[in-house]
C-alpha cells in the first residue's frame, strides 16, 4: 500500500518496541528521541501534531534552548529513512509540514495500535448485538496485535502515559475475552493466564473474580476460595476495606456450593504490616559526631544503660540514613532493633508507628504481642499507654532493645504521649529510643513533646548541612573520582544536603554527563546551564510536604533572585505583607528559606534554580518585565529593578528605555557586572529608541573600559552618531587609550589628533588628550615598554609631602580622570595619620557630582580603595562595627573573574586588621596571604608585607614570613623608591629578629611624615628590644609608638601595643588619651 503520491507506506508497530518496515526491510528509526517523535506522529496519524507537543513529549518541562532546532533535525532524519528515494528539496509525502507542526500521512490500518483499537471497538459492538462467538474471535485478533510492552525502551512522561493507557485497554480486553470464553464453557488454560495477570495486578477485583470462576470451572474449588481470602487480606492490610459486593457475592456462591469450607471471618482488623527496615546506605557522608554518640548509646545497652535520642533535620539531610546506621549498629552488637516510620495517612490510627515497630499484631508469633493487639482492638477502655509501656518493659526484661521510629512529625497524639513516657523509661531500662522528625508539620502535641524532651535527658541531634569536603567525598564515592572544579561548583547548589547532592550526581551519571580523566570526575560547563528534567522533577517532590500557599510563594521568590525581602514578595504577588507571613514562616521552619541579614534567601540554591527553570521561559521573561516595573513603582532600589530587566532581555519597550537612561548610572555604581550584562542585551535590540541608544551605548563603553575591556565597537558607534562634542571627545579618548594599550601608537595618535583638531572639544577633555598625546609619543619610541595602568594618571599615593600633593592636584584639574586626586589625597592623608582629612577626601568621592562619581567610585579599584581605607581608619579607631560596614559594602561590588583592580590591597589589609582587632590572628594572616601570589602587582603589596611577616612570625609560620621577605627583595620591573627600601628593612628585621633594622625603617617613616608606619615599626622594634633585655631602648621605642598612635587617634593600636609590652613589665608612666583625628 502507498501513501498519497504513490510513495510506499511503512508498517508501524507501537504495541511493543517502536519499529517500522518497508516491505521486508526493517527501518532504522534512530535514537530514542527520534523514535519518540515518530511514535507521537503515529498515534495521531493524519492529524497535525504541533512542535510544542513534540517538544513536550521528548523533554517534558525542561526542554533545552535548542529544542526547536532539534525537532527539525529529527524530522529531517525520519523523512530520509521513510522515503530513501525522495529527491533533495522535494516535498515529503509521508511526513508533511502543516502550519506549526507535522503530520504522518499513513493509513491507520498500517499501524498496530489503530488496528487494536478498531478491533476492540468492533468486538464490543458485536457483543452488544448478542453475537458473542464473533465478538470473542474479533477480540482474539485485537490481542494478537500485541508484541510486548508498548513503546518499549522509550522514557519520559508521554511514553509512560501511553503505556498506562494501553495496558489498561489490553487488560480490559483480556477480561472481556475471558468472560466470553467461560460463558461458553471453554475455560481450559485460562487459570494460568489469569493467575499471571492477577499477580501483576494484586488489587484488581474483576480480574480476581474471573480467576476464581476459571479455577472453579477447572475443578480447583479450594484454590478459587483462597484467591478471595488472600485478596481480602491484602485489601484490609493496604486500605482497611473489604472486597466489593460483586466479588463477595461470587465468593458466597462458591462457598455455598462447598459446605465443608469454613467461612472466612468478616471482622475488620486494623492494618499491622511488618515494617521494612531501612537499608544501610552504601555511601554514608559525614556525621562522625552523631555516629559516635549513637555508637556509644548502643554500647551502653550492654551495661544496662538506656538512652533517648531525637534526630531533627530537613528532608534529605540524612536523618533516615543515620537511623539505618543505628539499626545496623544494634544488630552488629547482637541486640534486637525495631524500626517503623510514621505516615501522613496514618494519623487517624492511634499508635500506628509504635504498633508497627513493636510487631503488635493478632497473628504475631510472640503471644505477648498478639494478646496486646487483640486487647487493643476489642477493649476501647484499655489504656494504650500502659499497654505499650508494659510490653516494652517485658521486652527489655528479655535483654537490651533498640526502638527506632522515623518521620514522627506525622505521628498521632497518642503515639507522642507514649513516646514521652518511653523517653523517661530509658533512665531505668536497657532501651535505646531513637526518634526522628522533619521541621514541619509541627502539631501542638509534637511541640509539647519537644519541650518535655529538651528539659529531660534526651540528646537532640540537629543535622546541619554537610561541609563541602564531605559532599566532594560523597561524589568521589559515587563516581569513582573526586569532582573537578566545575563539578564541585554544581554540587555546591545542594548547599550541603546529601540527598540533593546524590540526586545531582545520579542524574548526571544517568545522562552520561560525567567523564573520568584518571584524576577527577569531570562535567563541562554545558552540563550546568540548565537542570536536567529528571532532576528537577525529583527535587520538587521534596516540597510536597509544604502547603500550596508556601509553594506558590517559593515560585515567586525564585524569580526575585538570590536574596529578597518580604516586601519584594508582597509586590510580586500583589498581596499585603501580613498575609504572606504564615507561608514565609512555614518555609523558614522547614529550612527551605533562611534569613540573610534583613533579607530572605533559599537555603539550597539548587531548589531555587529548579523552581526557576520549572517556569516556562516565555512566561519568565514576561514576569521579570512585570516585576521590574512593579518594584520601581514601589520605590525599590535601582539594582533590584535592573536584576529583573537583565532576566528579561527581549522586553525592551519605552518604559524600559526611559528607566535605563535615568538609572543605569546608579546600577553601574552598585554592580558594574549587572549593568554591563543588561546594557549588552539592550543595545542589541532593534526596538531601542534612538534617543536612548546613544547614552546607553556610551555608558556601556565607559563601563567596559573601567573593567579592563576594549569597547572599541561601542565607542565607535557613539562617535558615529553623537552630536555632543563632550561625549565624542570622551569616546575618542577611550579609543585612543585602547590603541595605546595595544601598542598601536599610530592609530592612537591619529585618534588624538582628530579630537584636538575639533574646536568644539571642551577644555577639560582637550587637556586629557594633550596628556595622552605626550605619553603616546614618549612610549612610541620603545614599543617594548608596557602601557601604564590608567590609575597612574591620578592615584599618586607615594607623595611624601603636602606641597607635592597640591601641585599634583593642580595638574590633575585638566590632565587626570576626575576625582582620582581625591583618592590619592585620601591615601596620602591616611598614611600621614590625618584621618579627618582622609575621610573628607573619601566623602568627596562618594558624595561628589556626577563627574567624580561616574569615573571614580564606579571604577573597580576605586570602590575597593574607598571602602578599604574607610575600614582601616575605623578599625584603628577601635570602631569594629563601622569597619565591618565598609567591608560589607565592598563585598557587594562584583568584579569579573581574573580582574585584579588597584585598591584591592587596602581591602585585604582592612580585613586582616579587623580580624586581629577581634582576636583572630589566624584569620588576619589568611586575609593577607593573597599578597604572596606570584601574579599580585609588586608595587601594591610591598607596604603590607611587614604586617604579614609580623603575623606569620607571631604564629610560628616561618615559611610565609620568609616568602614575604623574598618578595620584598624582588624589585625587578620597577624603580625602587625610598619607601620600599624602608619597608624591606622593616620586613627583614621582623623575620631575622633584628630590632636595629626596624628602627632604621622607623626613622625613614618619621622623616617622610608616615606617622602610622613610624608607630608600627617603633612598636615592633620595642618588642624585639625587650626580648633582648635592652629595656631602656625598648621603653624609648614603646613611648615613640604610643606618642604616634595617640597623635593620630589610633585607640586600638594603643591598646594592642600595651598588651604586647605587658609581659616585659614596660608600661607608660601615665595614661595617654587617644585623641580623635583633627583635634
Amino acid at each position: 500500500m502507498s501513501a498519497s503520491g504513490g510513495v510506499p507506506a511503512p508498517e508501524i508497530q507501537l504495541l511493543g518496541p517502536v519499529r517500522a518496515w518497508l516491505g521486508d526491510r526493517q527501518l532504522d528509526l534512530g535514537s530514542a528521541h527520534r523514535r519518540t517523535i515518530f511514535a507521537v506522529l503515529a498515534f495521531s496519524a493524519n492529524r497535525t501534531v504541533s512542535r510544542e507537543v513534540l517538544i513536550d513529549a521528548v523533554w517534558g518541562d525542561a526542554p533545552p534552548a535548542s529544542a526547536q532546532g532539534s525537532i527539525y533535525t529529527y524530522i529531517s532524519g525520519l523523512r530520509r529513512v521513510l522515503e530513501p528515494g525522495r529527491r533533495k528539496g522535494a516535498e515529503s509525502q509521508l511526513i508533511a509540514s502543516t502550519g506549526s507542526g507535522y503530520s504522518l500521512c499513513v493509513d491507520p490500518e498500517r499501524i498496530d495500535v489503530h488496528r487494536f483499537s478498531a478491533l476492540r471497538d468492533l468486538g464490543n459492538r458485536l457483543l452488544a448485538e448478542g453475537r458473542r462467538a464473533e465478538a470473542r474471535s474479533v477480540l482474539d485478533e485485537a490481542l494478537a496485535e500485541w508484541d510486548g510492552t508498548p513503546l518499549q525502551c522509550l522514557t519520559g512522561h508521554y511514553a509512560t502515559a501511553q503505556r498506562v493507557r494501553l495496558e489498561e485497554l489490553r487488560l480490559a480486553t483480556v477480561e472481556r475475552r475471558a468472560e466470553l470464553a467461560m460463558d461458553s464453557g471453554e475455560s481450559a488454560g485460562l487459570g494460568a493466564q489469569l493467575g499471571e495477570l492477577a499477580a501483576e495486578h494484586p488489587f484488581r477485583e474483576p480480574l480476581h473474580g474471573l480467576l476464581m470462576r476459571a479455577l472453579d470451572q477447572a475443578g480447583r474449588h479450594h484454590e478459587a476460595l483462597t484467591v478471595y481470602t488472600e485478596l481480602r487480606e491484602r485489601l484490609i492490610e493496604a486500605s482497611g476495606t473489604e472486597p466489593g459486593p460483586a466479588l463477595r457475592e461470587l465468593y458466597e456462591k462458591l462457598l455455598a456450593a462447598d459446605e465443608a469450607v469454613a467461612p472466612a471471618p468478616v471482622t475488620k482488623v486494623p492494618r499491622f504490616p511488618l515494617p521494612v527496615l531501612p537499608p544501610r546506605p552504601a555511601t554514608f557522608a559525614g556525621r562522625e559526631d552523631e555516629l559516635q554518640l549513637l555508637s556509644e548509646a548502643v554500647a551502653g545497652l550492654g551495661g544496662g544503660l538506656g538512652r533517648s535520642v531525637w534526630v531533627k533535620g530537613e528532608p534529605g539531610i540524612g536523618r533516615t540514613a543515620l537511623l539505618a546506621e543505628t539499626v545496623a549498629l544494634a544488630h552488629e552488637a547482637g541486640y534486637p532493633a525495631l524500626f517503623a516510620a510514621a505516615d501522613s495517612l496514618d494519623q487517624g490510627f492511634a499508635l500506628r508507628p509504635l504498633l508497627d515497630a513493636l510487631g503488635v499484631h493478632p497473628r504475631a508469633s510472640d503471644l505477648r504481642r498478639a494478646e496486646l493487639a487483640v486487647a487493643l482492638a476489642e477493649n476501647p477502655e484499655l489504656d494504650p499507654v500502659q499497654g505499650i509501656l508494659g510490653l516494652v518493659r517485658q521486652l527489655c526484661a528479655d535483654g537490651p532493645l533498640a526502638l527506632v521510629v522515623d518521620d514522627l512529625q506525622w505521628a498521632d497524639e497518642t503515639t507522642l504521649q507514649v513516646w514521652q513516657h518511653l523517653a523517661r523509661e530509658t533512665r531505668r531500662l536497657p532501651l535505646l529510643l531513637v526518634g526522628a522528625s522533619r521541621p514541619l508539620p509541627r502539631s501542638a502535641a509534637l511541640e509539647a513533646l519537644a519541650a518535655d524532651l529538651s528539659s529531660g535527658a534526651t540528646s537532640l541531634l540537629r543535622l546541619e548541612p554537610l561541609p563541602d569536603s564531605e559532599i566532594r567525598k560523597l561524589s568521589a564515592d559515587l563516581t569513582g573520582a573526586p569532582p573537578n572544579r566545575m563539578f564541585s561548583l554544581l554540587l555546591s547548589h545542594a548547599a550541603g544536603n546529601p540527598r540533593y547532592a546524590t540526586e545531582i550526581i545520579e542524574t548526571l551519571l544517568a545522562n552520561s554527563m560525567i567523564l573520568l580523566d584518571g584524576a577527577h570526575a569531570i562535567v563541562d560547563g554545558s552540563s550546568c546551564r540548565s537542570i536536567p528534567s529528571p532532576l528537577g522533577s525529583r527535587i520538587t517532590l521534596y516540597l510536597i510536604f509544604l502547603s500550596s500557599s508556601a509553594r506558590d510563594l517559593l515560585r515567586w521568590a525564585a524569580l526575585l533572585g538570590k536574596e529578597f525581602s518580604l516586601a519584594d514578595i508582597a509586590i510580586a504577588t500583589e498581596r499585603a505583607p501580613t498575609a504572606l507571613v504564615p507561608a514565609v514562616e512555614e518555609a523558614l521552619t522547614a529550612g527551605v528559606l533562611v534569613e540573610s541579614g534583613d533579607l530572605l534567601a533559599f537555603r539550597h540554591p539548587l531548589l531555587r534554580r529548579v523552581l526557576y527553570e520549572k517556569t516556562p521561559a516565555a512566561m519568565r521573561v514576561a514576569l521579570h518585565r512585570q516585576l521590574a516595573e512593579a518594584l520601581d513603582g514601589a520605590g525599590a532600589g535601582a539594582e533590584r529593578v535592573a536584576e529583573q530587566l537583565a532576566a528579561a532581555p527581549a522586553q525592551v519597550d519605552p518604559w524600559v528605555a526611559n528607566w535605563l537612561v535615568e538609572h543605569i548610572g546608579t546600577v553601574a555604581a552598585q554592580s558594574p557586572r549587572t549593568a554591563v550584562d543588561l546594557l549588552k542585551q539592550v543595545v542589541k535590540q532593534a526596538v531601542l529608541p534612538a534617543e536612548a541608544r546613544e547614552p546607553l551605548t556610551a555608558t556601556l563603553a565607559r563601563l567596559l573600559f573601567w573593567l579592563g575591556r576594549e569597547p572599541e565597537a561601542e565607542a565607535r558607534s557613539v562617535v558615529a552618531r553623537t552630536q555632543d562634542s563632550r561625549q565624542a571627545a570622551e569616546m575618542r579618548w577611550i579609543l585612543a587609550y585602547i590603541y595605546y594599550r595595544r601598542g598601536e601608537f599610530a592609530e592612537a595618535s591619529a585618534e588624538v589628533r582628530r579630537t584636538l583638531a575639533d574646536p568644539k572639544v571642551p577644555e577639560m577633555w582637550r587637556g586629557r588628550h594633550e596628556t595622552l598625546r605626550v605619553t603616546i609619543e614618549r612610549f612610541a619610541v620603545d614599543h617594548q615598554a608596557a602601557a601604564p595602568d590608567l590609575s597612574e594618571l591620578g592615584v599618586l599615593d607615594g607623595l611624601d609631602n603636602d606641597a607635592d600633593l597640591s601641585t599634583a592636584r593642580r595638574l590633575a584639574a585638566t590632565r587626570a580622570v576626575p576625582g582620582e586626586m581625591h583618592l590619592a589625597g585620601a591615601v596620602h592623608y591616611y598614611w600621614r595619620g590625618r584621618w579627618g582629612e582622609a575621610l573628607a577626601e573619601l566623602d568627596t568621592v562618594i558624595r561628589g557630582g556626577a563627574e567624580t562619581a561616574s569615573y571614580v567610585l564606579r571604577s573597580p579599584g576605586s570602590a575597593l580603595l574607598v571602602h578599604g581605607v574607610g575600614a582601616l581608619i575605623a578599625s584603628h579607631r577601635d570602631e569594629p562595627d563601622e569597619a565591618r560596614a565598609h567591608l560589607d559594602t565592598a563585598a557587594r561590588h562584583q568584579f569579573p573573574h581574573g580582574l585584579e583592580p588597584n585598591g584591592g590591597d587596602y581591602l585585604l589589609a582592612a580585613r586582616a586588621q579587623l580580624a586581629e582587632l577581634e582576636g583572630d590572628p589566624e584569620a588576619a594572616l589568611a586575609a593577607l596571604l593573597p599578597l604572596l601570589d606570584q601574579n599580585y602587582p609588586p608595587a601594591a603589596r610591598q607596604q603590607w608585607l611587614p604586617d604579614l611577616a609580623r603575623l606569620a612570625m607571631q604564629l610560628g609560620d616561618q615559611p610565609h614570613a620568609f616568602r614575604a621577605l623574598r618578595l620584598m627583595g624582588d624589585t625587578s620591573g620597577y624603580d625602587t623608591p625610598p619607601s620600599h627600601t624602608a619597608a624591606t628593612a622593616h620586613c627583614r628585621g621582623l623575620v631575622t629578629a633584628d630590632p636595629d633594622a626596624i628602627l632604621g625603617a622607623a626613622t625613614h617613616y618619621e622623616s617622610a611624615g608616615r606617622m602610622l608606619k613610624h608607630a608600627r615599626a617603633s612598636e615592633d622594634a620595642a618588642i624585639l628590644l625587650a626580648e633582648y633585655r635592652r629595656l631602656d631602648e625598648a621603653r624609648t621605642a614603646f613611648l615613640a609608638a604610643l606618642t604616634s598612635y595617640t597623635s593620630v587617634g589610633a585607640a586600638w593600636d594603643v591598646r594592642r601595643a600595651e598588651t604586647r609590652m605587658q609581659p616585659y613589665g614596660i608600661r607608660r608612666a601615665s595614661p595617654v588619651r587617644a585623641r580623635a583625628a583633627g583635634e
